[in-house]
């Protein structure tokens, strides 16, 4: 690969803290997914991890994806955060860059990991982390007719915000959820996290979908306290769901190889 992936990682991580951004799940949830999908991994599918992160950490390797939106040498990657399948039609196969193909090709990229170079190998990683957590969130997956939220104005305490920032990050923030929070959610048996482990991105998205109901009943563009009390205990469980399956990933893909 020409381009020295890790360095231009450095850089736009860097740069990226100085700016305010509301992509994705936001700063915020992304790190929550990382860190609940670190509490289910083994040491050495984390060593071989933070290896290919370098000098990264888990929380900023989750939003990078995010942090390079000013760089148009990576525009290509713009179309993987999301896919839009309108109002009662069904996921069909396409060719067409969306999260589903992001995530689904950056596997099949590793499955050769063999024949990556070291630089490619953490541009896939890095999708994996940050794609995975957007998947989760209902409005990634949703209606094209308002481009998954964006054009739906909304009222949060007197703040202009709209209905897919509320999802990324406004009620995240509001309800200061955190690892914690999210873990006390965990009432999961082990045959329970064993299916959800199952990798199926498909079937992941079509989950995120089936919230798209709940997240679009308020009677106004008010927010208020019954809305956000009556859909935090999904995003808590889409963060927990995507962190647990990040795990799975990452250890399918990082826990075989040798310790440096």
């Amino acid at each position: 690969m020409k381009k020295n992936i890790i360095i231009s990682i450095l850089v736009l991580v860097t740069l990226s803290f100085s700016i305010n951004k509301s992509f994705a799940w936001g700063r915020t949830g992304h790190s929550i997914v990382a860190q609940i999908a670190f509490s289910y991994l083994d040491e050495k599918t984390k060593a071989n991890v933070m290896k290919y992160l370098d000098t990264l950490t888990i929380e900023q390797a989750a939003s990078w994806m995010d942090n390079l939106r000013n760089d148009k040498s990576y525009d290509y990657l713009k179309p993987y955060h999301y896919i839009n399948i309108e109002k009662g039609e069904n996921y069909t196969p396409t060719t067409e860059d969306n999260i589903v193909n992001g995530i689904n090709n950056a596997m099949l990229k590793l499955n050769n990991m063999s024949n990556l170079s070291k630089e490619e190998i953490t541009l896939n990683l890095l999708i994996l982390f940050h794609l995975i957590g957007d998947l989760h969130q209902p409005l990634h997956c949703g209606y094209g007719v308002d481009k998954g939220g964006n054009t739906i104005q909304v009222s949060f305490f007197g703040k202009g915000s709209n209905l897919h920032r509320l999802w990324d990050s406004d009620i995240i923030e509001y309800k200061k959820m955190n690892l914690d929070s999210c873990f006390k959610f965990n009432t999961y048996s082990k045959k329970q996290i064993r299916q959800i482990k199952k990798i199926d991105v498909v079937k992941w998205m079509n989950e995120s979908r089936s919230h798209l109901t709940q997240v679009y009943q308020f009677s106004s563009n008010k927010i208020e306290d019954h809305y956000i009390n009556y859909n935090s205990p999904i995003i808590k469980k889409q963060l927990l769901d995507a962190g647990i399956r990040l795990a799975k990933v990452l250890k399918k893909y990082f826990h075989h190889l040798p310790c440096s």
